[in-house]
């Protein structure tokens, strides 16, 4: 209490002291006579002055106090404020219009290996993996286009040890009321582990339905080659059975069952050579020699059939095309796929042969003016033991697809009905090369 009014009170003493003195010096000891008009206003002049300062006082000390609790009770604040930005596992960042760094707390090294300081200046954009920065650049845009004020997104940042560290973003964008860009604010949460975990799930999922896909092939591939043996061996069941009621061979029925048996040999072949892994012996070779010999050893099959086989060449075409592969398992595409081309065309016809390469690949067209394959047929076109011909086992195309696949290479047919069809081969060349069209 008395700390509260001290100020009044040592004014208020301080009042008598002095009004004391005033009286005795002028009125005991100079005989002045009191003038109630004069000293009344003064003394309470005096006194209200006397009052107004120290309450002045008071006041003053109260709102000081009060300050200084406010400045203590900040300080705290601060201190607290500091210690939980310091210390949050989460990244705590700001950026200027420009998208440079202007705060990041100590965070940010423990998730990148940047130290803040030098980052400070420098874009988030710089710290993006490389395969993220072009779409993040582009969101960026995006978002300031658009006046977006909260993104939220998933990318990944590089470590200053190399490799890159999955990140949560949480940013608010901050516009002035032209729209323009003022700043960034947000928080990085390092979600590496739930991302991994993430992926490794997506990959059992993937492996087990692979794995599905694998058990339903083997019960479709079963039953396939169970239907394409029954067959021959029925036949040759029904002349055996034929053969014992005759007391002399006939040979139209041996001829029969050798065919039979020669069928069934033909189909277990081409499943050996399906199934069994194969060992590529890559080597390198001329693509341009290996067509010319194929050409040429089946060019006599085509001419009895009315039909032509022409390699597109330009002013380049002695200048090698160089791949790795097993030449002779080549060699077997280029001819399957050629043989299918004539038998297509039962009238004659021609079949183009080209190639087209860029610095990393070459494609090779088998181009025929044959029927062409109906849509519905064309998606079925390469699945084991799928063929529109009469005596054909459905394994020829799979096999091809199969070589190219262990080439590292690809197959696309297109085909349209009474126009022809086109198979192309891509493979991969062995080097960087200038771009040109064979």
């Amino acid at each position: 209490m008395f700390e509260r009014y001290k100020g009044r009170l040592i004014s208020t003493i301080a009042f008598l002291i002095g009004m004391t003195a005033w009286n005795i010096v002028f009125y005991v000891v100079k005989n002045y006579e009191y003038d109630p008009w004069l000293d009344l206003p003064f003394t309470l002049a005096f006194a209200l002055t006397a009052w107004y300062l120290g309450s002045y006082f008071d006041k003053s000390k109260v709102l000081f106090k009060r300050l200084s609790n406010s400045e203590e009770n900040y300080k705290k604040l601060l201190e607290t404020n500091t210690y939980l930005f310091n210390n949050l596992n989460q990244v705590v960042y700001q950026t200027d219009h420009m998208g440079c760094f202007t705060v990041l707390n100590p965070a940010w090294e423990s998730i990148t290996g940047y130290a803040p300081l030098e980052s400070i200046g420098r874009s988030l954009l710089f710290y993006v993996y490389h395969e993220d920065q072009e779409w993040m650049n582009q969101r960026a845009i995006d978002t300031i286009k658009n006046n977006t004020p909260i993104v939220q997104e998933e990318l990944r940042l590089r470590k200053k040890d190399g490799g890159f560290v999955w990140i949560e973003v949480n940013s608010k964008f901050n516009f002035n009321d032209s729209g323009d860009l003022i700043s960034t604010v947000g928080t990085l949460t390092d979600i590496t582990d739930w991302k991994l975990s993430e992926l490794k799930l997506l990959q059992l999922n993937e492996d087990l339905a692979i794995h599905s896909d694998k058990l339903s092939v083997v019960a479709n591939m079963s039953a396939a080659i169970a239907h394409e043996v029954r067959n021959p061996l029925t036949s040759i069941s029904g002349f055996i059975q034929l053969l014992k009621e005759q007391r002399h061979l006939q040979k139209e029925y041996i001829d029969v069952i050798f065919s039979e048996i020669e069928r069934i040999e033909l189909v277990l072949s081409e499943m050996l050579l399906l199934s069994k892994p194969q060992v590529v012996n890559l080597r390198k070779f001329d693509l341009i020699n290996t067509l010319d010999y194929v050409i040429a050893l089946i060019s006599t099959k085509a001419n009895m059939n009315s039909i032509e086989i022409m390699l597109k060449k330009d002013n380049h075409h002695n200048n090698p095309i160089w791949v790795y592969g097993e030449e002779n398992q080549m060699k077997q595409v280029f001819i399957n796929i050629i043989k299918n081309a004539i038998e297509a065309m039962q009238n004659g016809g021609k079949v183009h042969v080209s190639l087209v390469k860029d610095c990393k690949s070459v494609s090779i067209y088998f181009s025929d003016t044959g029927c062409g394959i109906p849509k519905d047929t064309l998606d079925k076109i390469g699945q084991p033991f799928y063929t529109t011909k009469e005596k054909g086992t459905g394994l020829g195309l799979t096999t091809c697809f199969k070589i190219i696949e262990n080439h590292k290479g690809k197959i696309h047919i297109s085909s349209q009905v009474d126009i022809g069809t086109t198979f192309e081969v891509i493979l991969p060349l062995i080097e960087a090369d200038v771009p040109a069209v064979i």
